[in-house]
């Protein structure tokens, strides 16, 4: 949790110069200590912070660590916040509010943490497969060491440090000292979240996409145990561990695939599940569910928890709000707005302030624990995206408006996070059973949908409005979405295809030598899979009836029936399950299912192996 963390001020003298940055290294913007006078909401530049770090009288606090957006150093002089656009981590002065500095890591940096003395903060890299070691007793000299594709979450005891490896399934253990790999430890997919206990002897991973929880053994490296949360948790990206190390918390999103008379109310639930650390049971009954204890949100992302631990601070990224739930009554106390898609949430050591990191407008929200009301907002950053995108990021990862979406309740984030996928299938959608496609690359593979009828990618204005009961961007109606275009008739809808237009398809992190990767290209030839699946993009745009569908369960009204889009085989390795209703949940069982794809009988084992490993190695150079 973040209340007691095991992260870390600084007490380094800081440089009055801005340093150069090479191509391989870092920057660190600082600047002078200036005492902010108590106004309405003043929004703090970057200045040139004095060269003597605030005295504190708080002792070291030894306690749980939590990977997160936003943390307090244990002796409560320091808040870092990450970036992620600007690929920096800004550190604020935490008694006087004042930036120390802006420091360069690597890019989309998504985690950090502090070391038990307050000399050193570690940071995750999804976008380089690094980690970033910010040494605040050497002027914020900063090293770089790679590690496993997309790195998401990291902690540290001082000594090592613990990065969840989210394309390979694997926990890396690093010694800080030297930055070599001492091991790895592989778990089950897509690990995103990471805590570590107080007493330095247990390891809790989460997995995005579903509700496990890994507990390794930390002195073995070994996984112990795994736990479920509830099979219907689509989103599970962070935890935090009580003050008191005997409870664990977990924001979350719980998906209601099977109701096939979905309402936007009866879609996606708020919740923060607890665990009981003593037996890593799923404590049911004092589970929170954030639309009824308070109002209904979109996205709990991170929490923060009082030193007493009575009150849960929730930071909702999707509503730009965070719940204030006091557990001894299972209500709230507070509902606070905050700015856009808050993803972390660190409270001080002496539970005075509340710090809320709002990523998408580069602001640090300060919050005042008695009277839970944000009395300060600071800049962290200067978002260096060209200003459409940006928007379009905004609304991709928004549910407060009601043109988005109906009470707070969906974004188009939350069956898509990060332009991803929730890996369900979603029995009640208008045109039938449908299995979330991964939007990444989404601009290079029109149509969309899996009965292609989005042409364009304006066309989710439909989307907005159907599954996520908005009022819509566009001022008026719609057209038919293979009708005449709505680009150009909204600005924030262009801004949202703009933001769509940029989004890649993901690196593979299959391990594949070359002569078996053309063994299985042959593979792949020989069955004709090309004449659907066209390099580069491996798909033909078009629709095939290849024997999934059903059609008293198809509804499309264009009546494409059961043909279906060819979707793009680059990024196989995460997108399970396959086709349009999820039937097939591995590879393997594709080529068992339907009439096109079922040539099963037509491989050896050693043949079939070849041809799954080059489809997950695929990327957009094959």
């Amino acid at each position: 949790m973040l209340v007691a963390l095991s992260l870390v001020a600084c007490n380094s003298n800081f440089s009055s110069t801005e340093a150069t940055r090479p191509a391989d290294a870092v920057t660190a913007v600082l600047g002078n200590a200036v005492t902010v006078k108590p106004t309405s909401l003043p929004s703090i530049k970057p200045v040139h912070p004095s060269a003597t770090p605030y005295p504190t009288s708080i002792p070291l606090i030894e306690g749980p660590v939590a990977a997160s957006f936003v943390a307090v150093s244990p002796d409560g002089n320091f808040v870092a916040a990450i970036n992620p656009d600007s690929g920096s981590v800004t550190l604020v002065d935490a008694a006087n509010l004042t930036i120390k500095a802006e420091i360069f890591v690597g890019e989309d940096p998504r985690t950090l943490c502090f070391t038990p003395d307050s000399k050193k903060i570690v940071v995750s890299n999804w976008g380089s497969s690094s980690i970033s070691v910010i040494s605040l007793d050497r002027d914020m000299d900063v090293d770089h060491h790679l590690v496993g594709l997309m790195p998401y979450a990291v902690v540290t005891d001082g000594n090592d440090a613990y990065v969840t490896e989210f394309a390979t399934g694997n926990v890396s253990v690093l010694n800080l000292k030297t930055g070599k790999q001492v091991n790895r430890i592989s778990v089950n997919p897509f690990p995103a979240g990471l805590a570590l206990t107080s007493d330095r002897k247990q390891l809790l991973v989460t997995h995005l996409f579903n509700g496990e929880v890994t507990s390794i053994n930390v002195k073995t490296a070994k996984v112990s145990r795994v736990v479920s949360t509830g099979l219907d948790i689509s989103s599970n990206q962070f935890i935090a561990i009580g003050p008191l190390g005997e409870k664990a918390y977990l924001p979350q999103t719980r998906a209601n695939v099977e109701n096939t008379a979905l309402l936007f109310d009866s879609t996606v639930f708020p919740v923060v599940n607890i665990l009981d650390l003593s037996d890593l049971t799923l404590m049911v009954r004092d589970r929170i569910t954030i639309d009824t204890a308070d109002e209904p949100v979109n996205m709990p992302f991170s929490v923060a928890i009082s030193a007493d631990g009575n009150i849960v601070f929730i930071a909702n990224a999707g509503s730009d709000d965070v719940s204030v739930i006091d557990q001894r009554t299972g209500r709230s106390v507070a509902h606070i707005n905050v700015g856009a898609n808050p993803r972390g949430i660190a409270i001080t050591p002496d539970g005075s302030r509340v710090f809320v990191n709002n990523v998408l407008d580069g602001t640090l929200s300060v919050i005042d624990t008695d009277d839970l009301v944000v009395t300060r907002s600071i800049e962290l950053t200067d978002i260096p995206l060209p200003e459409t995108i940006l928007e379009g990021k905004k609304i991709f990862n928004s549910a407060s408006e009601p043109v988005l979406t109906t009470d707070n309740w969906i974004s188009c984030a939350t069956c898509h996070f990060d332009g991803m996928m929730d890996g369900r299938t979603w029995l009640g959608f208008p045109d039938g059973p449908r299995n979330t496609p991964s939007l990444l690359g989404v601009s290079r593979t029109l149509p969309i949908h899996w009965s292609g009828d989005l042409d364009e990618l304006q066309d989710v204005e439909v989307t907005i409005r159907e599954i996520q009961v908005g009022n819509g961007l566009i001022n008026g109606e719609v057209h038919d979405t293979l009708g005449l275009a709505h680009a150009g008739m909204s600005y924030q809808l262009d801004a949202l295809a703009s933001y769509l237009a940029i989004l890649e398809f993901p690196i593979s992190p299959q391990p594949v030598d070359g002569i078996d990767l053309n063994l299985g290209r042959q593979m792949c030839t020989s069955l004709g899979c090309e004449r659907c699946h066209v390099p580069p993009i491996f798909t033909d745009l078009e629709l095939h009836e290849v024997g999934t569908g059903d059609r008293l369960l198809e509804k499309n009204r264009h009546g494409h029936g059961t043909n279906f889009d060819t979707p793009t085989l680059i990024g196989v390795w995460m997108t399970a399950p396959y086709f349009h209703d999820g039937s097939a949940q591995t590879l393997e069982e594709v080529f068992r299912t339907g009439t096109v794809h079922n040539v099963f009988e037509q491989l050896s084992v050693d043949e079939l192996g070849l041809l799954i490993d080059y489809l997950k190695a695929l990327s957009l150079d094959d």
